[in-house]
Formats: C-alpha cells, structure tokens, sequence
C-alpha cells in the first residue's frame, strides 16, 4: 500500500434532516516543500476523511450568542476556497488552464492538479499560474523522458507518464495509473478520488485521444463506491490551444455520467496494460505501467 500524504480543513455543507451544518477534515493535501493554498501550510501525511453527519442528534445550546467575534477577511477567504462538499457531491476549487500545445492536454492537466492543491512548480520565478507554456512545457519534458519505454508517437504521454509527472511534482508516492475494465468500475474511482480523497482525477477521453480533468461529482445511489450521476470537469482544449473561457465562464462543464460515458470510453487508440480499458490517473490507486 501507498504510504499516505496531507490533511487539510475543508468546508463542509451538510443538508440533511434538521439542517446539520458539519466541518470536514478532508484528506489528501500534499505538498512538495512549504507552499501553501488559501493561508492553508502543507504536511506530508494523508489520513481517510469522515463526514460528520447525524440528522438525530440534539440541539446544543451555544452560550453567549450574539457575542462571537467577526471572522477576519483571511480567515472569510480560507472558508471560500475550501471544497464545497454536502452528502451528495464535492466542487474542487480549480483554476482553468488550457493546453499550450496541440499534445499537451495531459500537462494542462497536471499544471491545473497541481496548483489546485497548492504546489508551486517554478519557484526560481515565483511561479503563480501565469506562465502556462513554460509551466507545460517543463511536465511534458518529464513525462517524455519517463513515458514507460514508448515513443511519443505510440503513447503521447502515456498515462504512467502523467502519473510519474504528477507524483514527482507534487512531491507524492500514491498517484496511479491503474486500467479500469468497465465505465463502471472507473465511475467508482472517480466518486472515491473526489469525495474521499477531495482529489481531482485525469481521464482519458474519446477513445483514448484526449485527457481531460475531473474537478467534481455528484454521488449516485451507492455513494462513493460506486459511479456518480454527473461530473464536472475541465477540457484544457475547449476554447482552442491556448484559448481562454468566454466572459462569465470558469471553463469548466457538467455532464450526467451516461452522457460523459458517451465520450469517456475503453481506449482503442493505444496498446500496453490499458488497451481496451478505461484510462485513468487518480490518487490512491496502484502505478501499473
């Protein structure tokens, strides 16, 4: 087993019976040196998440109402860029990057992962997510140079590559790459890396020609252990090759699961241990490149 990375505090909203409102310690913040995301440090362990919820407990008084201190504008700004998280569904709070290249979706991927959760990848200049080319051009150099033994013209990157990249930036040791073998079975994963875990998962779309990033989900009736009812995710070539939203769009797209299973399909373009499988790259489960 994977040895486990960070925690960090998340905001959770919780409707239930008797509108339980619940604050989640969620799992899975990691970081390769002190960086920080939202005022919030990095530390290096990862710890499973427990969402408090109990529609029947009792009301407990709270002493002195009215008399609380006024929450301070930074700690008001933790709490908004914390993920919004209830009992049915996670939104991962990511910043829209698209591709600077016509193959690089996989480090626009990478690149918008990363910042997500607070690593800074160029820190000789004070990287702040403005120099995406440079930025993508450094993951795609390393995920060529560490592509499982294929050429860029067989596998472009291979999904070993995004995961070895994503784990040697994101100073980690859990990022895989393992082959799912239904739409199913990478539903349930994608449920478990995002609401479990409050991690992002990189899939690859169309038949295997395109990676894409999943930000969010909304949970189906088997929770997160089985696939969700829609996802959220970021197309880093929607608006072209270094192409930006539209006024008023964050970038990204919410489909049902049975519409994005129309796109997100058993790879058919590319061999090796994921030929006819549903491609992935997650936290959590094994490398297998």
């Amino acid at each position: 087993m994977n040895p486990p990375l960070g925690t960090r505090l998340a905001l959770a909203s919780v409707i239930g019976l008797g509108a339980v409102f619940a604050v989640v310690l969620a799992p899975w913040d990691a970081g390769a040196s002190s960086a920080t995301r939202g005022g919030q440090a990095w530390s290096p362990s990862r710890t499973p998440s427990t969402l408090a919820t109990d529609p029947a407990a009792p009301a407990v008084p709270v002493a002195g109402l009215g008399t609380s201190p006024t929450p301070t504008p930074a700690a008001l700004a933790t709490l908004a860029e914390a993920p919004l998280v209830t009992p049915a569904g996670i939104q991962l709070d990511v910043t829209y990057h698209s591709q600077q290249g016509g193959d690089w979706c996989d480090p626009a991927d990478i690149e918008m992962w990363l910042q997500a959760d607070g690593v800074n990848v160029v820190e000789s200049d004070d990287y702040w997510a403005s120099e995406d080319y440079n930025v993508q051009q450094r993951f795609w150099n390393y995920e060529t140079l560490d592509n499982d033994g294929y050429t860029v013209s067989q596998w472009n990157a291979s999904p070993y590559a995004v995961a070895v990249t994503l784990d040697h930036f994101g100073g980690w040791t859990d990022i895989g790459d393992e082959p799912q073998p239904t739409a199913d079975a990478a539903g349930a994963v994608i449920s478990q890396s995002l609401y479990d875990l409050q991690q992002p998962v990189i899939v690859m779309v169309g038949g295997g020609i395109h990676y894409v990033l999943i930000t969010g989900v909304q949970l189906g009736a088997a929770g997160s252990d089985g696939p969700p009812l829609s996802v959220t995710f970021d197309n880093p070539e929607a608006f072209g090759v270094g192409g930006t939203p539209p006024a008023g769009s964050d970038g990204s797209q919410t489909m049902s699961w049975d519409d994005f299973t129309d796109w997100y399909t058993a790879n058919t373009s590319h061999g090796g241990v994921w030929a006819g499988q549903w491609v992935l790259i997650a936290a959590g489960i094994p490398l297998i490149g």
